[in-house]
């Protein structure tokens, strides 16, 4: 078994999409070499400290699966759509999207943590993963 890893440097901005509103086979559209672009209303998180964004690939003797994990600390509500994919833009100025339109949708897991008596605000911690073929995708916003 082989690995590859892919470190996303400089994260400035984590937004949500609606799953729904995307458009179809994002993740089969970049496989076969073509730009993708994510046209769909998305909302802006607050982010708290340093984002950090990483992706697995694993080539195993089934074939290769990329499993990407993000995580964050934010002040904001999260979204309560089951369905609800990521984005993440770079100090670059490049875009990446985690999960598709299609099932399987990325993972979320959230942790409160309570803030100090003296009056700091509870932050969460969010953790988000997901697992395909391609879950870390370049796209134009």
């Amino acid at each position: 078994m082989t690995q590859h890893c892919t470190n996303l440097p400089g994260i400035v901005e984590v937004r949500w999409v609606e799953a729904e509103m995307l458009s179809p086979n994002i993740e089969a559209k970049y496989l076969a070499g073509l730009p993708v672009a994510m046209l769909a209303e998305s909302y802006a998180l607050d982010v708290h400290g340093t984002a950090e964004c990483q992706a697995v690939e694993e080539h195993e003797s089934n074939g290769r699966v990329e499993k990407t994990t993000l995580t964050f600390q934010t002040l904001s509500d999260m979204p309560r759509k089951r369905n609800v994919v990521w984005c993440v833009k770079q100090a670059s100025g490049q875009w990446w999207l985690i999960g598709s339109r299609e099932r399987h949708w990325p993972t979320v897991k959230v942790t409160t943590n309570t803030g100090k008596p003296e009056g700091e605000a509870a932050i969460k911690t969010v953790e988000v993963t997901h697992v395909a073929l391609k879950s870390l995708i370049p796209v134009t916003v």
